[in-house]
């Protein structure tokens, strides 16, 4: 979402819990489900690591040619030669973009996290908004991340938040031409709509909460004969 600046910081959350969680998070945690790399992410992010817990599906944008994202995920553990149902996830609300989909490791991170998308959301919330996208989001050492512009339509809709849980030293965004440091516990609004990058100089993994909030949804009527 274009915010005018290249970011904003909007204040400060308690991640002191969360951050204790992650720590504890095993290499099979993050590569349980690895939908959202081999599928959603674009090359640009191959030096991440992601749990995804909420997307949205963009009718606008289906470069996979399938009719919703259960059709997606079925394709995607087809190819793996692997059961979808452990991976499939469901609707949890329509909206004018697409419906929001909530993956099924949600109700097992929501106790920790869930007050921390709360607590950021408060920062921008809006009578009608909802948010359409968590994750987390692990960065490797040495990783980068090339500059790029979100060109998907949510992403020119919704406010950008990134939840800062681990930030060691060497990790570096430039926004706009601006550089930035996260620090733990801020939460940043991010202008995803000017071009960014992100390059990790560091020693030890980066994790930050990743979250979109959709703060003035249309409201969506389903056409008829619709797939």
């Amino acid at each position: 979402m274009d915010i005018g600046v290249p970011f904003r910081i909007l204040g400060t959350v308690d991640v002191a819990a969360a951050v204790d969680f992650v720590k504890t998070l095993t290499d099979d945690a993050w590569v349980r489900n690895t939908f959202r790399q081999d599928v959603l992410a674009d090359k640009a992010h191959s030096s991440t690591r992601t749990i995804i817990f909420k997307h949205e599906w963009q009718r606008d944008r289906n470069p996979w040619r399938v009719h919703s994202m259960e059709d997606l995920v079925r394709a995607w553990a087809r190819e793996k030669g692997i059961d979808p149902a452990p991976f499939m996830p469901e609707i949890e609300r329509e909206t004018d973009v697409g419906p929001v989909y909530v993956f099924p490791e949600w109700p097992e991170y929501e106790p920790v996290l869930g007050p921390i998308v709360e607590q950021a959301v408060d920062f921008v919330r809006t009578p009608n908004g909802f948010v359409t996208r968590i994750a987390l989001v692990w960065m490797s050492p040495g990783g980068k991340i090339p500059p790029h512009v979100d060109s998907q339509t949510m992403a020119g809709r919704a406010h950008r938040l990134h939840v800062s849980l681990i930030s060691p030293p060497g990790v570096e965004y430039k926004i706009g031409g601006k550089k930035l440091r996260m620090k733990v516990g801020r939460v940043y609004d991010f202008n995803n709509q000017i071009r960014h990058s992100v390059r990790h100089n560091g020693k030890l993994p980066r994790i930050n909460l990743f979250i979109d909030y959709y703060p003035n949804p249309s409201l969506y009527v389903r056409p008829p004969f619709e797939f």
